[in-house]
């Protein structure tokens, strides 16, 4: 189920995301940008194998087109519940098909894990990230993907939580960057 195809997460991403989902302390797991589940499956086959949380998979399914010219829609929604399903892992991740500015102001779970994998524009991994601190735990930890490319938001994001002061750069496996709050 994880072997690589363009636009998704290779192997020792996945690897990444398991172990950081098995080894999680504190907290809930949150994925922002779950196109059609291979992350979130990686995610919640590492909490099952250690941490018990739940995997909140925050992913609207609606009409989008990525900043490299992918589109992305309802369609993907029905690949990512085949994912659950033929991984069964649709027993430990909970899909929210709206966006986080929706979800957000009506949370109450401490999140100690967030995987922003949404829209990679400035403004958009910006606006997700913002909407979710405030439900971090101490010591949460902030995966982004695609901060290989240092035209993207997630980078540029990453950069400035680092030059803050409140955020540390833990590891890069492949196009993921992990950060642990100070």
């Amino acid at each position: 189920m994880f072997d690589r195809t363009e636009g998704m997460i290779r192997l020792g991403e996945v690897a990444l995301l398991f172990e950081l989902a098995r080894d999680l302390e504190d907290g809930c797991i949150v994925e922002v940008g779950s196109y059609r589940g291979r992350s979130a499956a990686a995610l919640a086959c590492g909490a099952l194998a250690g941490s018990r949380q739940p995997v909140f998979a925050v992913e609207p399914h609606e009409e989008f087109r990525g900043v490299h010219g992918g589109k992305f829609g309802p369609e993907d929604r029905a690949a990512f519940y085949r994912a659950m399903l033929e991984t069964g892992c649709y027993r430990n991740v909970r899909l929210v098909n709206v966006s986080s500015e929706v979800v957000t102001p009506g949370w109450s779970r401490p999140v100690g894990l967030l995987f922003l994998d949404g829209d990679h524009t400035w403004e958009g991994v910006r606006r997700d990230f913002r909407c979710w601190e405030p439900h971090l735990v101490a010591g949460a930890r902030l995966a982004l993907d695609d901060t290989d490319d240092p035209d993207l938001g997630p980078r540029r994001l990453a950069d400035e939580l680092v030059s803050s002061g409140a955020w540390a750069r833990l590891r890069e496996v492949g196009k993921i960057t992990v950060l642990a709050r100070s």
